[in-house]
């Protein structure tokens, strides 16, 4: 008897997770070269996606939402190698420039029209610095300018190859173009081609993991931040403020653009573009999660340059 009930479970359960798969395919449109490699994907999606309701039913509590998206056919160990990234270690130039007071209860740049719409993390992966370094330099010359102009992901990938520390190379660069100046990946530098719009003259590196400072920081203009992102609990997440334990505070492999935080039910958060909550999420602050707060930076005092002389 026994068996017979195993075996009608595990038929519902296989059932259930084809059903899950075949709209998986239909709501990312994918497709995959070959038999072989579908079947791999969808053996992967099926572990992620044990995973993923294991870690709800023993986490009924939990702050944050799980459910399936568009890397849940992805091995995270892959995603993971592919995030290494490599700066030069020195001292912060901004120290205690900013004095801790009282700063608002939240902030959200969103709000100011200074950040650019999500870049699409189905290219997750190498890009990762290019986008957060693009997306810092713009920012600021957004708010000290009052105008939003998209910068070239795909110039700053060319140009600044890893692992080289990517601020020097932009401020090399005398700045990044236009996104219609250099629209494209050539998988080799053409800096040549177009004219940067802007550039910066200070990098400023946090050293002493203050998640007040970091605060105190982002009232300026918004910041880069390395954190552990190789739990699937993190890849599959959907919304409310990540807060676990299974994620590392000394072993960083994804980095992420911080634009604002906030408190919801008591918890404070950190705001970053990626995936989630139309393209956010949000993760706990003030606790050092997943090491946010142990590679922090941010560029400052913008010029422009080139045509915007």
């Amino acid at each position: 008897m026994k068996l017979i009930l195993f075996f009608i479970l595990y038929t519902v359960v296989v059932c259930d997770l084809s059903l899950e798969w075949d709209k998986f395919k239909r709501d990312y449109n994918k497709q995959y070269a070959t038999v072989t490699e579908e079947t791999e994907r969808k053996q992967v999606f099926s572990k992620n996606v044990n995973q993923m309701h294991s870690y709800q039913q023993t986490h009924p509590d939990a702050t944050f939402r799980m459910a399936i998206n568009h890397l849940a056919d992805q091995n995270i160990e892959d995603l993971v190698s592919k995030r290494e990234t490599h700066f030069q270690t020195r001292p912060a130039l901004f120290k205690n420039s900013i004095e801790l007071k009282n700063f608002p209860e939240s902030l959200d740049w969103r709000t100011k029209g200074v950040i650019s719409s999500v870049f699409p993390t189905s290219q997750i992966g190498e890009i990762d610095i290019a986008v957060v370094s693009t997306e810092l330099v713009e920012t600021l010359y957004a708010i000290e300018n009052g105008q939003l102009i998209e910068g070239s992901i795909p110039q700053v990938f060319d140009c600044c190859p890893q692992p080289i520390d990517v601020f020097n190379c932009i401020n090399n660069l005398s700045g990044i173009c236009r996104k219609n100046d250099y629209p494209d990946i050539r998988w080799r530098c053409e800096s040549n081609k177009c004219t940067p719009f802007t550039t910066f003259d200070t990098i400023n590196r946090l050293t002493d993991n203050d998640e007040n400072k970091m605060v105190a920081w982002i009232q300026v203009s918004t910041l880069w931040a390395e954190l552990d992102a190789s739990e699937v609990d993190f890849m599959m997440y959907s919304g409310g403020v990540y807060n676990t334990s299974s994620c590392s505070q000394t072993t960083v492999d994804h980095v992420v653009q911080i634009i604002g935080y906030g408190t919801e039910e008591g918890i404070p958060y950190w705001l970053c573009p990626d995936w989630g909550e139309k393209g956010y999420f949000r993760i706990a602050r003030g606790k050092n999660m997943c090491g946010i707060s142990n590679v922090v930076i941010q560029v400052a005092n913008s010029k422009k340059s080139g045509a915007n002389q």
